[in-house]
């Protein structure tokens, strides 16, 4: 048996993956894990005893390129007699709905096509094609972006009803496998593009890693990320413990107290997540919400000041009672922004770096470059321009107008701030307010309030490799 297949099948053991009789949902790209995964799975099928189906989502973003990938599965499934579905959907629609970036949007449409595929044909796994470098690359990515333990401890080689069989096989392994038997997989052009964070850090940082700091970094962070996890799964246990023991659920299901005392006795990391943790509980995610927000509600925890209040993203409030904070859900849809006559324009479009991005809307286009520190001098002194670190930022950034919840912790303040007062502050009249672009990261954190200011924590430093420049033409 091939050393990539006796990996698989030792993880598939070890962590419990599948059992005899089930049926196991592929997720098959065309590319080569998860072609690799779909031909060592079908050699530890009858041994396992377990069924085996294919789903392919087109979502159409490389135009020919991805029909040729949804062809190749196809024709893959009827020459292996292999029950396969294949999915077209236009995530750049959905996207405009959803508010999210194309990443982000593509990601929730392949996983509910999975599990909607799943139910329907009787399955009760879904297997994807992740590596060990995959997981690299996403530790990497998490800790960029300044994550917590959860974030660098990456992706769980189980997260019901997801398996990852593939989770302790390099890329070099599925490469060697796949040519030794000849077997056929596509290749993806946009992995070869430096656009995406996630490509420069496989391209760029982790051979620049090896070569001057350390030839294992890929195995050293690859076993950190377990040792991250582990810790990760242990403090969750304790938060479950300790927000049962803290939080009171009143009638309304949109509504939940923490109790100030017991709260206050706790390590400053469980503070950190039991107040994570009601914020989803009520809101539903974390999309927006940033550790200046969690610092301002530990504050409110600290100070206890009776009436004291904090706006979330999401319409989400938390106040001081007295004894107990209240995380609330509110139908405030903070329409004062806007004028009279205007509405909230529902629009997001990609910022090309580099290239221009017109944005109507304002009447104005965004062009956006790359430029060394030592290239040219710069002055934040122009309202419509910015200088951003372009390691912090990324390069999946996203154009929007006002959305109810928005704030921002502007270049020099310790504090986060309303974008309404923001607005105010800056005299922006509030017949343009709605018209002003603002600019995001992928996770919906404002980078740029167009015209006014930028955010503190992608500011320029001395540490700052790469600048993206942005300035607004007429």
């Amino acid at each position: 048996m091939d050393p990539l297949v006796l990996r698989i099948k030792k993880t598939l053991i070890d962590h419990k993956m599948v059992e005899p009789g089930d049926y196991v949902l592929l997720g098959v790209s065309g590319g080569p894990d998860s072609v690799a995964l779909l031909r060592g799975l079908l050699e530890l099928k009858q041994e396992l005893n377990i069924e085996l189906a294919m789903a392919h989502l087109n979502h159409g973003a490389r135009g020919e390129e991805s029909d040729r990938d949804a062809r190749f599965v196809k024709d893959l499934g009827e020459t292996l007699q292999i029950k396969t579905l294949i999915e077209k959907q236009d995530v750049a629609a959905k996207q405009a709905v959803s508010k999210s970036s194309f990443q982000e949007t593509a990601r929730h449409l392949r996983l509910e096509f999975f599990e909607r595929f799943m139910y329907q044909i009787g399955a009760n796994k879904i297997a994807l094609g992740h590596t060990s470098d995959d997981q690299v690359e996403t530790v990497l990515m998490n800790l960029l972006r300044g994550s917590g333990l959860k974030g660098v401890g990456g992706m769980s080689p189980v997260r019901h009803p997801y398996i990852r069989p593939l989770f302790y096989c390099s890329r070099p392994e599925i490469a060697d496998f796949l040519n030794d038997r000849k077997i056929p997989y596509c290749e993806d052009s946009s992995n070869k593009k430096i656009d995406y964070l996630r490509n420069r850090i496989r391209l760029e940082l982790i051979p620049f890693l090896r070569e001057k700091y350390n030839p294992r970094i890929t195995e050293n962070l690859f076993e950190a990320s377990g040792i991250f996890r582990a810790d990760n799964d242990y403090l969750k246990t304790l938060e479950d413990h300790e927000f049962d023991r803290a939080v009171s659920r009143p009638g309304e299901s949109e509504t939940l107290n923490m109790d100030i005392e017991y709260f206050t006795a706790l390590p400053l990391a469980l503070k950190r997540r039991l107040v994570r943790r009601g914020i989803e509980k009520i809101k539903g995610d974390l999309r927006r919400v940033s550790f200046f927000h969690i610092q301002e509600i530990l504050h409110l925890f600290e100070k206890a000041q009776k009436g004291k209040r904090i706006d979330l993203p999401g319409n989400l409030e938390v106040s001081c009672l007295g004894d107990r904070v209240e995380f609330k859900r509110i139908q405030e849809s903070d329409s004062s922004i806007l004028s009279d006559d205007s509405k909230a324009y529902d629009w997001m479009r990609p910022l090309n770096i580099p290239g221009e991005t017109q944005v109507e809307k304002a009447g104005l286009t965004l062009k956006a470059e790359i430029i060394d520190p030592g290239e040219m001098g710069f002055s934040a002194g122009q309202s419509n321009q910015a200088f951003l670190d372009f390691d912090k930022t990324g390069d999946n950034i996203m154009i929007r107008f006002f959305q109810a919840g928005d704030r921002l912790k502007p270049l020099g303040m310790k504090g986060t701030k309303k974008l309404k007062s923001l607005f105010i502050d800056e005299k922006v009249p509030q017949e343009i307010r709605s018209t002003v672009p603002i600019l995001t990261t992928g996770e919906n954190d404002i980078i740029w309030v167009y015209g006014t200011r930028i955010a503190h924590a992608y500011r320029v430093t001395s540490d700052t490799s790469k600048i993206l420049f942005i300035k607004g033409l007429p």
